[in-house]
């Protein structure tokens, strides 16, 4: 399913490089949400996010034919994203990697019986504390895994890690998790 989606998000930029504006605003519509939700995990200064998020998408409208052809679009929007925002922080001299804003994980399940959905409720509690103890790194790390759809090599480039650190970071947090939901 991932390569097919990659190719078929190779040909819309390819269209997008050959003048098509429609292509322009299929990526525009695709990846704005989870620019906005990934780039939020990074600053929690909305309007700083906003103006990082509009340069991506205006650098690649003006300079899109002269762009090079990235293997996966959305690894090089989320890596243009945290460049600028990071850009951003640092010219406004308030970047504090460390104070990136809770990660939340939204989770939905469909409970037949009301004391399983008291239950789980507490368990939901239980891991948003839990996640929002981790450091602002792992908490990144998940969201990538999680909600980006990247290989642990596209992270790990993204984040200057090696693949099998990224790899072994979420599996030990997970395992960690798990250890800690069982004995509840």
């Amino acid at each position: 399913m991932k390569i097919i989606e990659k190719e078929y998000w190779q040909s819309v930029w390819d269209k997008f490089r050959d003048g098509d504006r429609e292509a322009f605003k299929s990526i525009y519509n695709e990846f704005i949400d989870v620019m906005f939700a990934y780039g939020s995990r990074i600053t929690s200064n909305t309007s700083l996010l906003e103006d990082a998020i509009q340069d991506v998408f205006v650098d690649v409208y003006t300079y899109g034919e002269k762009l090079h052809h990235p293997e996966f679009l959305q690894y090089y929007l989320f890596k243009s994203l945290k460049n600028n925002i990071v850009r951003k922080l640092k010219e406004n001299r308030r970047f504090d990697y460390s104070n990136s804003a809770e990660l939340v994980f939204e989770l939905k399940f469909s409970i037949e019986e009301q004391d399983n959905e008291q239950q789980l409720d507490e368990q939901l509690l239980l891991l948003k504390e839990e996640i929002k103890n981790l450091d602002s790194r792992k908490r990144e790390l998940l969201f990538l895994k999680f909600n980006s759809g990247l290989t642990y090599t596209e992270i790990g480039q993204l984040l200057n890690l090696k693949p099998n650190t990224v790899k072994k970071q979420v599996q030990r947090t997970l395992k960690y998790f798990k250890e800690r939901f069982q004995s509840k």
